[in-house]
């Protein structure tokens, strides 16, 4: 399953290690504070755990299943690199 992690954290470091785990498990930037790529059920959980670890009382991180089917109607508006996530299993190329 897709899963997008979005976060708002303001503290550098934080916001740091929190962008290092979402690499660690595969998942693509695809904005500033947004991520997005495959995983299990139990490695979002395992992921949220371990974030949640490290995240400030005023932070917030969501993490948010989507199906390959749902992403494959996105609408992108603006200025977004494709090309850093066409390479994907999941990503259909093109813009809707």
């Amino acid at each position: 399953m897709l899963w997008w992690v979005i976060y708002d954290i303001t503290d550098n470091k934080t916001r740091s290690r929190t962008s290092s785990k979402c690499k660690n498990y595969g998942l693509t930037r695809v904005q500033k504070s947004a991520f997005l790529g495959e995983l299990t059920k139990n490695k979002a959980e395992m992921l949220a755990l371990e974030i949640g670890e490290i995240i400030g009382s005023t932070d917030c991180v969501f993490l948010i299943p989507s199906c390959e089917s749902c992403f494959r109607e996105k609408i992108i508006n603006g200025n977004f690199d494709e090309e850093a996530i066409q390479k994907k299993d999941w990503y259909i190329v093109g813009r809707e």
